[in-house]
């Protein structure tokens, strides 16, 4: 009976659901119907109201237009009608002015009552006037008030023409002629097309007969239609009597339009026929706007209809499964009971009950397992399972006990050591929640979880160890070693003792590990550790930064700086000599010696990153006094680091604030006419004043910005080299720069210097580049290419300095060179000494055989310069001559001969002009 009743509630229940449903559809359609009709409402209203607006735009330009031709006709008229006032030659003008006026207006012409053209502003021959219809009608035009409308008229095949015309009456009101404009048919195509903003519109202008004068686009069919009546719509807008009516209906041929008719008011044409302007729009495009709406709004309607049965089928179908599985529900909940006894077990969680009132703990036998009790449950009396909690974590516990019992907490959740049953602590994660209060909200029960996670802390335990020591060697790593640091300067400070930082660092390791192995290396680093802590105090921190890098912290060294330092240096001298000991590594016997950097440390301010950063640099001067031993850090290795880092920084900024300036020392011929200069760089500092190329260059060449020095100075010689292409006198002047290895060295460095010569314009046959022996070392190959494809285009090549590097005679021979220049420590030696006198003598042969040029360096008396001169030594550059200068100084220094034959031998000031800068 009770299944009846339930199943009769449900039927009724159902339909109920689907009678809602049903209405609910019935009203979104009518809905969407009322919005679809209004909208269709809307755009018809909105289209006819455009149509009507686009016909009273074209009735006003129609309007404009022949209400222009009428004056101007009737200006054309006067001046016939009083040829005493206007001769033929005025009127034939005025025609063309007139005509010239209107842009509607083809051409006008002047016509007898035969029909014959008497004057023409196209001066149009009779060809083009045969419309016969036309003129049969001229002897009937006798109103001066009207303006006479032709009939459209075929001139060539396609092209309506149409003409306004007023009569000239003679004296006795006798028709004389008329006067005529053709209008352009072009142009009130034009006109009506602008009114059509749709590709399914028409229009057309159309005499109350039913013949058309206009239409748009064109259609030769209705333009060749003789009218009569055929046009329904026309007859009607006509029967009708008003200006405006808007029409639906069938065309001829079946196409159901809409056309908005619109009568020409005449105002003051006077035409002598009624027209009617009409636009018509197809009434399927026109609803296809809120078809393809209305459409959309249906499929929606369906697509909810459908959804919605669906859903509610679904809804249905769905309470009859749950009502289905709740009866199942209840059968598998003795088995999920079972289950969940399971997982527990999987899990090794033990299960507690709290009685909070009278602190009494009962749990299962999973939980005494976890502590080796026996696996039964137990009850524990009143605070007996306190004291299995480590006293260390009862205050903790207790205080998550609190907060979760006063109900801050969602649920209680602790981890806390619980003493096992044979003496030693076991890690507990314990939960559990409130699950019973009285009526005052005081709590009564509380159940929850035991879990072992002893495992788990010793796996967090070890990360822990592996983030602060390191996993080779078990010393501390970097991280701790800062930390301890900071606690021992922190320290120092405050206690007046003194300590120190040694860095020790390993004498070619790197060679170690690439010859004999990685494993090798790591076993040496090993056996450094175990050392280093054999020779340090218990208190002491040895640690290893990375690498073959290791760093001992000595702390309480002593109350004064003396005392510390002596401690330091013993403690140095034992670590030299328990490394400098051999090695028994496996089958191989090793020796490794250390580099050892030290600073002090006390009751001064230091930073922990700067102390390290010392320590570092001491070791570096242990390196460079020969390694294998100890140098403490002194405020002069600071002083010297700063000096390089404030050097590299003002270098960096010399290009931007134009500090960088050329000086040039000029290179002399064997009568001593100037043949050509050296550029020398100079760097005019703000503090330091000039400075030298020994002071900046050996830096910008390690940091690498003697890449943009050299470009500069090349860029600067050949901006030179062009003022002197300008004269006559300085024209044949070379420049010759020096360049760095390093700048060699760049891949890009031959299109590089192609770019500079181009942009500035110089002449690269004047341009020599001066290049060292050191540069010969390495990549011959490389350097020979580069050189090869320059001297391609003119760029000539000197090499700086021979004698005193290495230069092979077989790259010798390769080189594309033009010049070889003696070192200055031969030319003031070659008069003291007979060896380097036979060097000197060797290089000018050495050059001739090989048809270079020579160019002897550093000549500072007239002794050398005779000397050189006589062993054949043809160019010279040195003090005898002049000491390098500004460019402007040159032309004071020099005086040269005429470059020209013819002079006389006479000389003259050379006058040497410096770049724009």
């Amino acid at each position: 009976m009770r299944k009846q009743l339930i199943d009769h509630v449900g039927f009724n229940r159902t339909v109920l659901e689907w009678g809602a449903f049903v209405a609910v559809l019935v009203f979104t359609a009518l809905l969407i119907v009322n919005f679809i009709w209004s909208e269709r409402r809307l755009i018809t209203t909105a289209e006819t109201s455009r149509m009507q607006a686009q016909t009273r735009i074209i009735e006003e330009n129609l309007s404009h237009q022949f209400q222009g031709v009428r004056n101007a006709l009737d200006s054309a008229r006067e001046a016939v009608s009083n040829p005493d006032h206007c001769d033929a030659a005025c009127q034939k003008l005025l025609l063309q002015s007139l005509k010239r006026a209107m842009p509607g207006v083809r051409a006008m012409v002047i016509l007898d009552s035969d029909g014959k053209i008497r004057m023409s502003a196209d001066d149009m021959g009779d060809r083009h006037l045969d419309d016969r219809d036309f003129l049969s009608q001229i002897s009937r035009m006798y109103s001066r008030n009207l303006m006479y409308l032709s009939q459209p008229y075929e001139n060539t095949p396609g092209v309506f023409n149409i003409k306004l015309s007023v009569p000239v009456l003679d004296a006795n009101g006798r028709n004389a002629g008329v006067i005529s404009a053709i209008l352009n048919p072009e142009y009130f195509d034009a006109v009506m097309r602008s009114a059509l903003y749709a590709e399914d519109m028409n229009s057309a202008i159309t005499e109350e007969d039913g013949r058309r004068i206009l239409f748009v686009p064109a259609n030769l069919t209705e333009m060749r239609s003789p009218g009569g009546g055929d046009d329904d719509f026309l007859a009607r807008h006509l029967r009708n009597g008003a200006t405006t009516s808007v029409l639906t209906g069938r065309t001829a041929s079946g196409e159901k339009r809409m056309v908005v008719q619109r009568t020409v008011t005449q105002g003051d044409m006077g035409l002598d026929k009624t027209l009617v302007i009409s636009l018509t729009r197809s009434v399927e495009r026109l609803h296809a706007g809120w078809h393809d709406l209305a459409l959309s709004y249906l499929a929606a309607w369906c697509a909810f209809a459908l959804i919605g049965g669906l859903v509610l089928t679904f809804i249905q179908r769905r309470r009859g499964l749950v009502h289905n599985l709740r009866q199942i529900q209840e059968e598998h909940q003795a088995e999920a009971a079972e289950r969940m006894e399971l997982a527990l077990s999987s899990a090794n969680l033990g299960l507690w009950d709290w009685h909070i009132p009278s602190d009494c703990r009962t749990v299962d036998a999973r939980s005494n397992a976890i502590l080796g009790y026996t696996a039964e449950k137990q009850h524990n009396g009143p605070g007996e399972w306190r004291k299995q909690v480590n006293p260390e974590h009862r205050e903790a516990l207790d205080e998550a006990l609190r907060l979760h019992l006063i109900d801050s907490t969602t649920s209680f959740e602790a981890e806390y050591e619980m003493q096992h049953r044979d003496g030693h602590w076991v890690w507990i994660q314990c939960r559990g929640r409130v699950v019973q209060r009285d009526q005052q909200g005081r709590p009564l029960r509380m159940v929850g979880t035991r879990m072992d996670i002893s495992a788990r802390k010793k796996a967090e335990a070890d990360i822990a160890h592996l983030a602060f020591y390191d996993g080779l060697t078990n010393l501390p790593n970097r991280r701790l070693l800062l930390d301890r640091l900071a606690h021992a300067v922190a320290k120092s400070g405050r206690g007046g003792y003194h300590g120190a930082v040694i860095f020790v660092d390993l004498d070619n390791f790197k060679s170690l590990n690439d010859t004999m192995g990685h494993d090798m290396g790591d076993q040496l680093l090993s056996v450094v550790a175990l050392r280093l802590k054999q020779v340090t105090r218990e208190a002491d921190t040895v640690a290893r930064l990375g690498g073959d890098e290791f760093v001992i912290l000595l702390d309480d060294l002593g109350a004064t700086p003396e005392e510390a330092a002596g401690n330091a240096e013993f403690v140095c001298r034992k670590v030299l000599s328990t490394l400098n000991a051999g090695y028994s590594l496996g089958a191989y016997e090793l020796r490794s010696t250390p580099s050892i950097g030290v600073v002090m440390f006390g009751s001064a301010m230091h930073t922990v990153n700067d102390l390290l950063r010392q320590a570092d640099m001491a070791m570096y001067e242990a390196k460079a006094a020969g390694r294998n031993t100890f140098r403490f850090f002194n405020p002069g290795m600071q002083e010297a680091l700063d000096e390089i880092a404030m050097l590299e920084s003002d270098l960096r900024h010399a290009l931007i604030r134009r500090e960088l300036l050329l000086h040039y020392q000029p290179i002399v011929d064997a009568e001593g006419h100037l043949t050509g200069v050296e550029a020398l760089m100079r760097w005019r500092h703000p503090l330091r004043g000039l400075v030298f190329p020994g002071t900046f260059i050996p830096q910008a060449e390690k940091s690498g910005i003697i890449v943009e020095f050299g470009e500069w100075a090349l860029e600067t010689a050949c901006e030179q080299l062009l003022q002197w292409s300008k004269s006559y006198e300085t024209e044949h002047l070379t420049i010759s720069v020096n360049v760095s290895a390093r700048q060699f060295r760049q891949p890009e460095f031959t299109q590089r210097i192609l770019q500079i010569i181009e942009r500035t314009g110089a002449n690269p046959r004047r341009l020599k580049l001066e290049l060292t022996e050191s540069m010969l070392l390495t990549d011959i190959e490389d350097l020979i290419a580069k050189m090869s494809m320059l001297k391609t285009h003119g760029v000539g090549f000197s090499l700086d300095d021979f004698g005193t590097g290495y230069s092979s005679l077989s790259y010798l021979k390769k080189l594309p060179i033009d010049q070889l220049k003696i070192d200055k420590s031969f030319v003031q030696d070659m008069l003291l000494t007979p060896h380097a006198s036979s060097i000197v003598r060797t290089i000018v042969s050495l050059a001739q055989s090989m048809g270079l040029q020579v160019v002897a360096e550093g000549v500072e008396t007239a002794e050398q310069w005779a000397a050189l001169r006589r062993i054949g030594c043809g160019n010279f550059q040195g003090y005898l001559f002049a000491k390098p200068g500004a460019i402007s100084d040159l032309g004071t220094w020099f005086i040269a001969s005429e470059a020209t034959a013819g002079t006389g031998g006479r000389v003259h000031q050379l006058a040497l002009v410096s770049p724009v800068v």
